[in-house]
Protein backbone atom coordinates (compact mmCIF):
# COMPACT_ATOMS: atom_id res chain seq x y z
CA UNK A 1 0.00 0.00 0.00
CA UNK A 2 0.93 3.74 -0.75
CA UNK A 3 0.50 7.41 -1.33
CA UNK A 4 2.29 9.15 -3.39
CA UNK A 5 1.41 13.14 -3.91
CA UNK A 6 1.75 14.56 -6.75
CA UNK A 7 4.99 16.45 -6.74
CA UNK A 8 7.77 14.96 -9.36
CA UNK A 9 11.21 15.01 -8.82
CA UNK A 10 13.06 17.95 -9.68
CA UNK A 11 16.12 17.35 -10.95
CA UNK A 12 18.22 20.09 -9.34
CA UNK A 13 17.49 19.26 -5.68
CA UNK A 14 19.69 16.27 -3.83
CA UNK A 15 18.55 13.02 -3.85
CA UNK A 16 15.70 11.92 -1.84
CA UNK A 17 16.16 10.67 1.90
CA UNK A 18 14.20 8.20 3.06
CA UNK A 19 12.95 8.41 7.01
CA UNK A 20 12.03 5.26 8.75
CA UNK A 21 8.78 6.15 10.89
CA UNK A 22 6.65 8.25 12.54
CA UNK A 23 4.42 9.28 15.18
CA UNK A 24 1.83 11.73 16.65
CA UNK A 25 1.72 14.81 14.33
CA UNK A 26 1.79 17.19 17.41
CA UNK A 27 5.69 15.76 18.43
CA UNK A 28 6.51 14.88 14.66
CA UNK A 29 5.46 17.79 12.32
CA UNK A 30 8.38 19.55 13.24
CA UNK A 31 11.18 17.36 12.38
CA UNK A 32 9.64 16.39 9.48
CA UNK A 33 9.38 20.19 8.49
CA UNK A 34 12.81 20.73 9.23
CA UNK A 35 14.03 17.94 7.39
CA UNK A 36 12.06 18.88 4.00
CA UNK A 37 13.86 22.10 4.51
CA UNK A 38 17.24 20.33 3.91
CA UNK A 39 16.17 18.61 0.72
CA UNK A 40 13.32 16.05 -0.56
CA UNK A 41 12.19 12.93 1.69
CA UNK A 42 10.14 9.93 1.02
CA UNK A 43 8.34 8.25 4.00
CA UNK A 44 7.93 4.15 5.05
CA UNK A 45 5.66 4.99 7.74
CA UNK A 46 3.85 1.47 9.46
CA UNK A 47 0.43 3.68 8.68
CA UNK A 48 -0.75 5.58 5.50
CA UNK A 49 0.39 8.96 5.43
CA UNK A 50 -1.75 12.10 6.66
CA UNK A 51 -0.26 15.01 8.07
CA UNK A 52 3.08 14.25 6.81
CA UNK A 53 1.98 14.79 3.38
CA UNK A 54 3.12 18.03 2.49
CA UNK A 55 6.61 17.29 4.36
CA UNK A 56 6.67 13.75 1.57
CA UNK A 57 7.41 13.33 -2.62
CA UNK A 58 6.11 9.82 -1.10
CA UNK A 59 5.23 7.54 0.68
CA UNK A 60 5.11 3.79 1.48
CA UNK A 61 3.40 1.30 4.51
CA UNK A 62 5.50 -1.45 5.82
CA UNK A 63 6.33 -2.34 9.38
CA UNK A 64 9.22 -1.48 10.38
CA UNK A 65 9.90 -4.31 12.59
CA UNK A 66 10.14 -6.51 9.59
CA UNK A 67 13.45 -5.16 7.55
CA UNK A 68 12.89 -7.30 4.46
CA UNK A 69 9.41 -5.81 4.19
CA UNK A 70 11.24 -2.32 4.34
CA UNK A 71 13.84 -3.04 2.31
CA UNK A 72 10.97 -4.11 -0.23
CA UNK A 73 9.18 -0.82 0.27
CA UNK A 74 12.80 1.13 -0.46
CA UNK A 75 12.67 -0.56 -3.86
CA UNK A 76 9.62 0.41 -4.84
CA UNK A 77 9.83 4.05 -3.68
CA UNK A 78 13.57 3.88 -5.16
CA UNK A 79 12.15 2.71 -8.94
CA UNK A 80 10.94 7.10 -8.91
CA UNK A 81 13.01 9.11 -6.61
CA UNK A 82 16.72 8.33 -6.12
CA UNK A 83 17.23 7.85 -2.52
CA UNK A 84 20.76 8.62 -1.66
CA UNK A 85 20.21 8.21 2.68
CA UNK A 86 17.97 6.75 5.27
CA UNK A 87 17.33 8.22 8.74
CA UNK A 88 15.35 6.72 11.80
CA UNK A 89 14.64 7.74 15.49
CA UNK A 90 13.40 4.88 17.13
CA UNK A 91 16.21 2.29 18.09
CA UNK A 92 14.84 -0.95 16.92
CA UNK A 93 14.66 0.52 13.21
CA UNK A 94 18.10 0.46 13.25
CA UNK A 95 17.94 -3.37 11.33
CA UNK A 96 15.45 -1.63 8.54
CA UNK A 97 17.80 0.75 8.21
CA UNK A 98 20.70 -0.95 7.50
CA UNK A 99 19.09 -3.05 5.35
CA UNK A 100 18.24 -0.72 3.42
CA UNK A 101 21.17 0.74 3.43
CA UNK A 102 23.06 -2.48 2.48
CA UNK A 103 20.27 -2.96 -0.44
CA UNK A 104 21.07 0.49 -2.17
CA UNK A 105 24.42 1.07 -1.63
CA UNK A 106 23.87 3.94 0.49
CA UNK A 107 26.62 5.24 2.96
CA UNK A 108 25.62 5.19 6.93
CA UNK A 109 27.58 3.96 10.44
CA UNK A 110 30.93 2.41 10.17
CA UNK A 111 30.16 -1.62 11.04
CA UNK A 112 32.22 -0.48 13.88
CA UNK A 113 30.29 1.69 15.02
CA UNK A 114 27.19 -0.34 14.79
CA UNK A 115 28.49 -3.66 16.70
CA UNK A 116 28.73 -1.40 19.43
CA UNK A 117 25.48 0.09 19.60
CA UNK A 118 23.10 -2.12 18.27
CA UNK A 119 23.13 -4.40 21.14
CA UNK A 120 22.88 -2.83 24.80
CA UNK A 121 25.33 -5.36 26.33
CA UNK A 122 27.97 -5.05 23.53
CA UNK A 123 28.35 -0.95 23.69
CA UNK A 124 28.92 -1.48 28.10
CA UNK A 125 31.60 -4.43 27.12
CA UNK A 126 33.09 -2.00 25.04
CA UNK A 127 32.46 0.79 27.23
CA UNK A 128 34.60 -0.97 30.50
CA UNK A 129 37.11 -2.31 28.15
CA UNK A 130 38.01 1.39 27.28
CA UNK A 131 37.43 2.30 31.46
CA UNK A 132 34.45 4.54 31.14
CA UNK A 133 31.92 4.07 33.82
CA UNK A 134 28.95 1.92 32.66
CA UNK A 135 26.08 0.97 34.31
CA UNK A 136 27.36 -2.16 35.29
CA UNK A 137 24.55 -4.23 32.75
CA UNK A 138 25.00 -8.28 32.27
CA UNK A 139 23.68 -9.81 29.59
CA UNK A 140 21.30 -12.90 30.08
CA UNK A 141 19.53 -15.46 27.78
CA UNK A 142 17.98 -17.75 29.52
CA UNK A 143 15.83 -16.66 33.44
CA UNK A 144 18.59 -19.03 34.94
CA UNK A 145 20.92 -16.57 33.76
CA UNK A 146 19.22 -13.22 34.66
CA UNK A 147 18.96 -14.71 38.36
CA UNK A 148 22.29 -15.49 38.92
CA UNK A 149 22.73 -11.76 37.47
CA UNK A 150 19.94 -10.22 39.75
CA UNK A 151 21.61 -11.98 42.88
CA UNK A 152 25.46 -10.31 41.38
CA UNK A 153 23.88 -7.11 40.79
CA UNK A 154 21.46 -7.01 43.88
CA UNK A 155 17.63 -5.46 43.95
CA UNK A 156 16.38 -3.25 42.76
CA UNK A 157 17.82 -3.68 39.84
CA UNK A 158 16.52 -2.90 36.09
CA UNK A 159 15.67 -5.74 33.31
CA UNK A 160 15.43 -4.38 29.89
CA UNK A 161 15.92 -5.64 26.43
CA UNK A 162 19.23 -6.03 24.97
CA UNK A 163 17.75 -4.37 21.69
CA UNK A 164 14.53 -3.50 22.19
CA UNK A 165 11.19 -3.64 19.54
CA UNK A 166 9.25 -0.98 21.64
CA UNK A 167 9.58 1.74 23.68
CA UNK A 168 9.93 1.96 27.19
CA UNK A 169 10.49 -1.55 27.82
CA UNK A 170 12.65 -1.59 30.91
CA UNK A 171 10.83 -2.29 34.07
CA UNK A 172 12.25 -1.67 37.81
CA UNK A 173 12.62 -5.65 39.92
CA UNK A 174 12.37 -5.10 43.34
CA UNK A 175 12.98 -8.78 44.44
CA UNK A 176 13.50 -12.20 42.98
CA UNK A 177 10.15 -12.57 43.13
CA UNK A 178 9.42 -10.27 40.24
CA UNK A 179 12.22 -11.41 38.12
CA UNK A 180 10.58 -13.53 36.44
CA UNK A 181 7.67 -11.52 34.93
CA UNK A 182 10.35 -8.91 34.16
CA UNK A 183 12.50 -10.86 32.34
CA UNK A 184 9.77 -12.18 30.12
CA UNK A 185 8.12 -8.86 29.18
CA UNK A 186 11.77 -7.66 28.38
CA UNK A 187 12.58 -10.84 26.66
CA UNK A 188 9.31 -10.69 24.41
CA UNK A 189 9.90 -6.76 23.47
CA UNK A 190 13.61 -7.43 22.82
CA UNK A 191 14.48 -8.61 19.00
CA UNK A 192 14.44 -12.61 18.82
CA UNK A 193 18.03 -14.27 20.39
CA UNK A 194 19.31 -10.76 20.96
CA UNK A 195 18.51 -11.56 25.13
CA UNK A 196 17.92 -9.17 27.92
CA UNK A 197 20.37 -6.94 30.48
CA UNK A 198 20.52 -6.87 33.94
CA UNK A 199 21.75 -3.83 35.44
CA UNK A 200 21.81 -2.67 38.89
CA UNK A 201 18.91 0.56 39.80
CA UNK A 202 21.68 3.15 40.24
CA UNK A 203 20.60 5.99 42.18
CA UNK A 204 21.21 9.35 41.42
CA UNK A 205 19.72 12.28 38.26
CA UNK A 206 19.26 10.97 35.59
CA UNK A 207 20.68 12.70 32.30
CA UNK A 208 21.23 12.46 28.39
CA UNK A 209 23.95 14.09 26.68
CA UNK A 210 23.42 15.39 23.12
CA UNK A 211 26.73 15.40 20.74
CA UNK A 212 27.00 16.93 17.42
CA UNK A 213 30.00 15.97 15.89
CA UNK A 214 31.39 14.79 19.45
CA UNK A 215 30.85 18.39 20.65
CA UNK A 216 28.60 18.03 23.89
CA UNK A 217 25.43 20.31 22.85
CA UNK A 218 23.12 20.15 25.15
CA UNK A 219 21.45 17.81 28.06
CA UNK A 220 18.23 16.55 29.06
CA UNK A 221 16.87 15.06 32.73
CA UNK A 222 14.05 13.13 32.56
CA UNK A 223 11.36 12.42 35.14
CA UNK A 224 9.61 8.52 35.27
CA UNK A 225 6.10 8.22 35.98
CA UNK A 226 4.91 6.44 39.10
CA UNK A 227 1.95 5.72 37.59
CA UNK A 228 3.96 3.68 34.65
CA UNK A 229 5.71 1.66 37.34
CA UNK A 230 7.52 -0.90 37.36
CA UNK A 231 8.12 0.59 33.58
CA UNK A 232 10.29 3.22 33.26
CA UNK A 233 8.47 6.03 31.43
CA UNK A 234 9.50 9.56 30.73
CA UNK A 235 7.17 12.20 32.18
CA UNK A 236 8.94 15.32 32.54
CA UNK A 237 11.78 16.23 30.15
CA UNK A 238 13.83 19.60 30.84
CA UNK A 239 16.45 21.10 28.50
CA UNK A 240 18.16 24.24 30.68
CA UNK A 241 20.85 26.10 28.07
CA UNK A 242 23.25 26.76 31.37
CA UNK A 243 23.02 23.20 32.64
CA UNK A 244 25.19 22.94 35.77
CA UNK A 245 25.72 19.06 35.04
CA UNK A 246 27.97 19.33 32.13
CA UNK A 247 31.61 19.60 33.21
CA UNK A 248 30.23 16.69 35.45
CA UNK A 249 29.35 14.74 32.49
CA UNK A 250 31.47 16.00 29.60
CA UNK A 251 34.74 14.06 30.08
CA UNK A 252 32.35 10.38 30.72
CA UNK A 253 30.62 11.28 27.61
CA UNK A 254 33.55 12.22 25.16
CA UNK A 255 35.45 8.71 26.81
CA UNK A 256 32.00 6.57 25.35
CA UNK A 257 32.16 8.17 22.24
CA UNK A 258 35.99 7.35 21.90
CA UNK A 259 35.62 4.06 23.13
CA UNK A 260 32.37 3.22 21.02
CA UNK A 261 34.54 4.81 17.47
CA UNK A 262 31.82 7.93 16.86
CA UNK A 263 32.95 10.91 15.66
CA UNK A 264 30.64 12.28 13.25
CA UNK A 265 26.99 13.11 13.23
CA UNK A 266 24.30 12.85 16.33
CA UNK A 267 24.97 10.65 19.64
CA UNK A 268 22.41 10.52 22.75
CA UNK A 269 24.60 9.24 25.86
CA UNK A 270 21.68 7.97 28.39
CA UNK A 271 23.44 8.63 31.93
CA UNK A 272 22.95 8.38 35.93
CA UNK A 273 24.86 10.65 37.98
CA UNK A 274 26.03 8.95 41.16
CA UNK A 275 27.39 10.17 44.12
CA UNK A 276 30.51 8.45 42.60
CA UNK A 277 30.10 10.17 39.18
CA UNK A 278 28.39 9.65 36.16
CA UNK A 279 27.59 6.01 34.58
CA UNK A 280 26.30 5.49 31.10
CA UNK A 281 23.47 3.83 30.46
CA UNK A 282 23.23 3.32 26.98
CA UNK A 283 24.36 5.07 23.51
CA UNK A 284 22.79 5.76 20.19
CA UNK A 285 24.39 7.36 17.10
CA UNK A 286 20.90 9.11 16.17
CA UNK A 287 18.24 11.19 17.87
CA UNK A 288 14.99 8.82 19.35
CA UNK A 289 12.60 12.06 20.33
CA UNK A 290 12.22 14.53 17.76
CA UNK A 291 10.19 16.65 20.27
CA UNK A 292 12.94 16.63 23.10
CA UNK A 293 15.25 18.18 19.66
CA UNK A 294 12.97 20.84 19.67
CA UNK A 295 13.45 21.56 22.95
CA UNK A 296 17.26 21.51 22.73
CA UNK A 297 17.08 24.29 19.29
CA UNK A 298 14.91 26.51 21.66
CA UNK A 299 17.15 26.63 24.70
CA UNK A 300 20.60 26.53 22.40
CA UNK A 301 20.08 27.81 18.93
CA UNK A 302 21.13 23.85 17.85
CA UNK A 303 19.11 22.56 15.17
CA UNK A 304 19.65 18.79 15.92
CA UNK A 305 17.07 17.65 13.05
CA UNK A 306 18.41 19.68 10.57
CA UNK A 307 21.60 18.03 11.30
CA UNK A 308 20.74 15.12 11.53
CA UNK A 309 19.12 15.27 7.92
CA UNK A 310 22.81 16.85 6.92
CA UNK A 311 24.88 14.32 8.25
CA UNK A 312 22.43 11.37 6.71
CA UNK A 313 23.10 13.52 3.32
CA UNK A 314 26.71 13.76 3.99
CA UNK A 315 26.22 17.93 3.86
CA UNK A 316 28.56 19.63 6.61
CA UNK A 317 26.61 19.74 9.62
CA UNK A 318 26.14 23.45 11.40
CA UNK A 319 26.14 23.99 15.04
CA UNK A 320 26.25 27.73 16.45
CA UNK A 321 25.08 27.97 19.73
CA UNK A 322 22.91 30.80 21.68
CA UNK A 323 22.24 29.47 24.17
CA UNK A 324 19.35 31.02 26.31
CA UNK A 325 16.87 29.97 29.16
CA UNK A 326 15.19 26.83 29.53
CA UNK A 327 12.33 24.62 27.98
CA UNK A 328 10.43 21.71 29.11
CA UNK A 329 7.43 19.33 28.50
CA UNK A 330 5.46 16.90 30.19
CA UNK A 331 3.52 14.09 28.92
CA UNK A 332 -0.30 14.20 29.26
CA UNK A 333 -0.37 10.58 29.58
CA UNK A 334 -2.43 7.60 32.16
CA UNK A 335 -5.29 9.52 34.20
CA UNK A 336 -4.27 12.73 32.94
CA UNK A 337 -4.80 11.62 29.32
CA UNK A 338 -8.92 10.68 30.17
CA UNK A 339 -9.31 14.27 32.04
CA UNK A 340 -8.15 16.22 29.04
CA UNK A 341 -11.24 15.07 26.84
CA UNK A 342 -13.37 17.45 29.61
CA UNK A 343 -11.36 20.20 28.49
CA UNK A 344 -12.40 21.81 25.56
CA UNK A 345 -10.81 21.07 22.12
CA UNK A 346 -10.24 24.78 21.33
CA UNK A 347 -8.19 25.79 24.51
CA UNK A 348 -4.32 25.67 23.77
CA UNK A 349 -2.97 28.05 26.31
CA UNK A 350 -3.03 26.40 30.06
CA UNK A 351 -0.91 29.34 31.61
CA UNK A 352 0.56 32.49 30.35
CA UNK A 353 3.87 29.99 30.20
CA UNK A 354 2.39 26.67 29.21
CA UNK A 355 0.73 25.30 26.16
CA UNK A 356 -1.11 22.45 25.47
CA UNK A 357 -0.50 20.25 22.45
CA UNK A 358 -2.99 17.49 21.90
CA UNK A 359 -2.68 14.49 19.62
CA UNK A 360 -5.37 13.23 17.61
CA UNK A 361 -5.54 9.57 18.69
CA UNK A 362 -3.48 7.61 21.70
CA UNK A 363 -0.42 7.59 21.55
CA UNK A 364 0.84 3.88 22.21
CA UNK A 365 4.10 4.03 23.14
CA UNK A 366 4.32 2.73 26.72
CA UNK A 367 1.77 0.65 29.07
CA UNK A 368 -0.01 4.41 29.41
CA UNK A 369 -2.01 5.95 26.59
CA UNK A 370 -0.69 9.39 25.41
CA UNK A 371 -2.85 12.02 24.57
CA UNK A 372 -0.84 14.92 24.41
CA UNK A 373 2.04 17.48 26.30
CA UNK A 374 2.34 20.35 27.52
CA UNK A 375 5.04 22.57 26.73
CA UNK A 376 6.52 25.32 28.96
CA UNK A 377 9.28 27.61 28.63
CA UNK A 378 12.02 29.76 31.63
CA UNK A 379 14.94 30.91 32.44
CA UNK A 380 16.25 27.89 34.32
CA UNK A 381 15.58 24.66 35.65
CA UNK A 382 13.79 24.96 38.75
CA UNK A 383 11.57 27.82 37.17
CA UNK A 384 10.48 25.40 33.70
CA UNK A 385 9.43 22.10 36.54
CA UNK A 386 7.17 25.39 38.45
CA UNK A 387 5.56 26.24 35.64
CA UNK A 388 5.12 22.70 34.71
CA UNK A 389 3.27 22.18 37.95
CA UNK A 390 1.21 25.19 37.48
CA UNK A 391 -0.05 23.86 34.05
CA UNK A 392 -0.81 20.60 35.50
CA UNK A 393 -3.18 21.92 38.66
CA UNK A 394 -4.66 24.59 36.64
CA UNK A 395 -5.44 21.47 33.89
CA UNK A 396 -7.13 19.59 36.75
CA UNK A 397 -9.11 22.93 37.76
CA UNK A 398 -10.13 22.95 34.10
CA UNK A 399 -11.15 19.31 34.04
CA UNK A 400 -12.72 19.76 37.78
CA UNK A 401 -14.83 22.43 36.41
CA UNK A 402 -15.98 21.18 32.62
CA UNK A 403 -16.99 18.38 34.64
CA UNK A 404 -19.34 20.21 37.04
CA UNK A 405 -20.21 22.40 33.89
CA UNK A 406 -21.35 19.03 32.07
Amino acid sequence: MNTDTARREDPRTPGHLLVLGSGPQAEWEAALKRLAEVGPLVLINDTPATWQRPYVAATRVANALRPEHVEQAARWLAIKHTITAVLHFHPSHLRAAAAVRASLGLPGPTAGVLATTSLRHRTLEVLDHAGTPSSGGIHADSFDQALQAAHTVGFPLVCKPAAPRRRYAARIVDSAAELAEAFSAATAASWPGAGTVIEPRLDGIEATAYTLDARLVAISHATFDPEAEPSLMPLEVVVDADDVCAATIESTVAGALEATGHRQGIAQIRLRITHTGPRVLSLTTHLTDPLVATLIEQVTGIDLIAASGRHARGLPTEADATPLGAAAIRYVQGAAASRLSSISATRSTITPYARLDRYNADSRTGPLPRRGHLLVTGTDFPQCITRLRNAVAQMQTLSTTCDRAG
